[in-house]
Order: structure tokens, then C-alpha cells, then sequence
């Protein structure tokens, strides 16, 4: 009888501590189709899009989260805008980085 009424209060507190599986920071978005990449004011349009999501993105993301997978870059206010373009550009496809190069360097 001992035994059943341990076994079974082992099992409650298993279901009473969800464990959950650390997730990777959410992607940035970045809305670009509505965008004439080969003009200069599309492609100025993009970087302003792309810096702001990146704000955006980092105002938003928690270092506390316990659910989330920890990344130093993205923890650093000085780094987390960088950082997020980075991540962004590297899931964008080719004609997009080369936009957003050009439209950087027309700055």
C-alpha cells in the first residue's frame, strides 16, 4: 500500500513540472514582396524595414526566458540589431542581401 501511494506521488509531481524543450529565438520578419528591389527606393525602403524589425525584434526578445535557447548576441543591447540582420540575411534569399548591401551602401 506504502508503495502505490509513493508511486503515485511521484508521477503527480512529474505532471505538476512541465519540462519544455529550450526553442531557438523567434525569426525576424521582414515584409519585402510589395518592395521594387532594383530601385533605389525600394531598395532604401528594405533597409528601413529591415533596421526596424531588427529594433523591433530585439525590444522584444527576453535573455530571461527560460524557454528559450540563450544567445549572447542577442542578449547585448549593443549587439542584438547586428545580430538579428545577420540571422535575417542569412534565411533571406540572394537578391534580397544584395539589395539591402546596396541599399546600406547608398547611405
Amino acid at each position: 500500500m506504502k508503495r502505490s501511494w509513493v508511486l503515485n506521488a511521484l508521477l503527480l509531481s512529474a505532471c505538476a513540472t512541465p519540462r519544455t524543450t529550450p526553442h531557438p529565438p523567434p525569426d525576424m520578419v521582414v515584409r519585402y514582396a510589395d518592395l521594387a528591389l532594383e530601385t533605389s527606393a525600394g531598395r532604401t525602403k528594405l533597409v528601413e524595414r529591415v533596421d526596424r524589425a531588427a529594433r523591433d525584434f530585439c525590444a522584444a526578445y527576453d535573455p530571461q526566458d527560460d524557454t528559450a535557447i540563450f544567445d549572447p548576441h542577442l542578449a547585448s543591447a549593443r549587439y542584438c540589431p547586428g545580430y538579428a540582420i545577420l540571422l535575417f540575411m542569412n534565411k533571406a534569399p540572394a537578391s534580397v542581401r544584395r539589395a539591402y548591401r546596396e541599399g546600406v551602401g547608398s547611405k
